[in-house]
């Protein structure tokens, strides 16, 4: 965007700058949101740098970012549990550690 208008964008009259570090900051709440998958990154990101003019991209950036993550995670129902998975490696054994847990917890339960 810097390299296809220089001077800025005019609207209304105004004269608005194209600022690469607003890009970078938003690439950096997207990436963040979409890895803890919250938008109150883009709140976060909002308060930091105090520009009124980056939070509509930042909020939009985010949610989609979040959206994509949540499309790409994998569901419970085809992710095998790791207990089972760890019950069926050969050679693995409880101890008398873990019996003894067993026995509490389902006396517990």
């Amino acid at each position: 965007m810097a390299t296809l208008f220089p001077h800025g964008i005019v609207f209304d009259g105004f004269l608005y700058r194209i600022i690469p570090g607003g890009y970078a900051v938003i690439g950096a709440a997207a990436l963040t949101g979409a890895v803890t998958h919250t938008v109150s990154t883009a709140v976060i990101c909002f308060e930091l740098t105090g520009q009124i003019s980056h939070i509509l991209p930042m909020m939009v950036a985010v949610i989609l970012a979040n959206m994509v993550a949540q499309g790409l995670q994998p569901s419970l129902e085809t992710t095998p549990d790791a207990g089972e998975t760890l019950l069926r490696k050969p050679g693995f054994s409880l101890s008398s550690k873990f019996k003894s847990f067993t026995m509490i917890y389902n006396t517990v339960i």
